[in-house]
């Protein structure tokens, strides 16, 4: 039976040489007969990570699409999209994939199966590796009002043990066990083509952080599960792009994505009552980064 093709998005900002490592490592898959785009966006980097990966592109016929200026993650992915489906792949499934990460031989055609023999699985999420080779947690569920008051508040470093945060961590789950989840992490996230077309992609609101959870969620709601599987394998250095980030804008724009989510799947009163915790967010971000600041100093000194 002839699997579907897939068609990968890649959203590069300053990662350096790790883009060309994870075109490389497409490359070298045995699968190419699965895969008809690679198309990267590129976020206005300021460093020369398109410009490595020019000559690998235009061998294989990959896209390359320059922003001028940071579009963020959903609206960079939706773009490529709409270019997939101008050029033959309105068909494909979607492979979102990190420029940090190197995606392991067989991984695709793993992945793929997994529709062939899930009619109702709509998002498939590998097994993550981090650098080191250890199991990278990849998978949470779905975050509830009091999990973004923990967020907002930074609880879960003053009591990592609470027992809500565990559930929306996963902390037991089996990652040697293929099953369903409410959310799979979206460095490596396939999508299924029809759900593509019945919910689109992904909600151009969110900047960054919880588009790809607001996606599982929208799924779901329309019917579709997310699976977890092992039998695909995919390494993710994890947080290249966004460790660029300041610690205040980061938390900025954590929040402003929380309770954007919030409002778009928690209710009204639970939007209202996060707006009012918003401030004390932000302010605990502000301490936060003077005491990082102050620590960094401290420990130059010590030098």
């Amino acid at each position: 039976m002839h699997m579907q093709q897939i068609s990968i998005i890649i959203v590069n900002w300053n990662t350096g040489g790790l883009l060309i490592k994870c075109l490389e490592s497409i490359v070298a898959l045995s699968e190419q007969d699965l895969i008809r785009h690679v198309v990267i966006v590129d976020n206005a980097s300021t460093d020369d990570s398109v410009l490595q990966t020019q000559e690998i592109a235009q061998e294989h016929g990959y896209a390359i699409i320059r922003a001028k200026h940071n579009l963020g993650f959903a609206k960079a992915n939706n773009l490529a999209w709409k270019f997939i489906k101008e050029h033959e792949g309105n068909d494909d499934h979607i492979l979102l994939l990190n420029p940090d990460t190197e995606v392991r031989p067989g991984a695709l055609k793993s992945l793929v199966e997994v529709f062939e023999k899930n009619k109702t699985v709509g998002i498939v999420g590998p097994k993550l590796l981090e650098t080191t080779g250890k199991v990278q947690k990849s998978v949470r569920t779905f975050p509830t009002f009091v999990v973004f008051i923990i967020l907002f508040l930074k609880l879960q470093r003053l009591f990592p043990g609470l027992s809500i945060w565990e559930r929306y961590m996963m902390t037991n789950f089996d990652y040697l066990k293929e099953q369903q989840v409410d959310q799979v992490m979206g460095a490596a996230f396939l999508i299924r083509n029809e759900v593509l077309k019945q919910i689109g992609l992904l909600d151009e609101s969110f900047w960054i952080w919880f588009e790809e959870v607001d996606f599982c969620k929208r799924a779901k709601q329309s019917g579709w599960s997310t699976l977890y599987t092992p039998s695909a394998v995919v390494t993710h250095h994890g947080g290249t792009s966004f460790g660029q980030v300041a610690g205040f804008t980061k938390t900025r724009l954590f929040t402003q994505s929380s309770i954007l989510y919030t409002k778009k799947h928690l209710g009204i009163t639970a939007y209202i009552t996060l707006l009012a915790f918003y401030p004390i967010g932000l302010l605990i971000a502000i301490i936060a980064s003077f005491e990082h600041i102050k620590q960094r100093k401290y420990n130059i000194s010590c030098l």
